[in-house]
């Protein structure tokens, strides 16, 4: 379960965040003390969050899947 997103600039996540994988200049973080989730592109714009793991992997490997067909 995703939650709706308004793509917003972060400043990249260097405090409260732990990040958990990255590809493409994307990020795949967890916020250390909500433990919810969060996906940034190459700029640092949120494009998707959630406080669901499992929803949120597969979200980012679609985001960082060579064909975005």
């Amino acid at each position: 379960m995703l939650f709706p997103n308004l793509p917003t600039k972060t400043l990249g996540g260097s405090f409260i965040w732990d990040t958990l994988d990255r590809k493409n200049g994307w990020k795949l973080q967890k916020n250390l003390i909500t433990e919810h989730y969060r996906i940034l592109d190459p700029e640092n714009v949120r494009q998707a969050w959630s406080p669901d793991e499992s929803s949120i992997w597969r979200t980012f490997r679609k985001f960082t899947s060579v064909s975005r067909d």
